[in-house]
């Protein structure tokens, strides 16, 4: 059986504001350097800290993607290269 997890509303709505902050601002990195040394129990910017790592991870998924893709790509103009001087089959 689940063991069910309750959050403090308050909590709960202060790092939605900050994950939705840190959306709005689309930030990429923390607004203040060594912010987790500063407060590292503030709810805001947890949330804001959850959406840069979830923008982080999104961009190495995309840019993998992206190598793959063009991987194939070039694999593929290489096959349809004609070694002879004749035309190719």
């Amino acid at each position: 059986m689940e063991e069910e997890i309750k959050v403090d509303e308050k909590f709960k709505s202060a790092f939605n504001m900050g994950y939705r902050v840190a959306k709005e601002l689309d930030l990429k990195t923390q607004i203040i350097k060594d912010q987790e040394k500063l407060m590292p129990n503030s709810p805001i910017h947890m949330g804001m800290q959850q959406y840069i790592d979830e923008a982080k991870q999104s961009m190495n998924i995309k840019k993998n993607e992206s190598l793959n893709q063009s991987m194939n790509d070039t694999l593929k103009r290489k096959k349809g290269r004609s070694r002879g001087k004749g035309p190719s089959l």
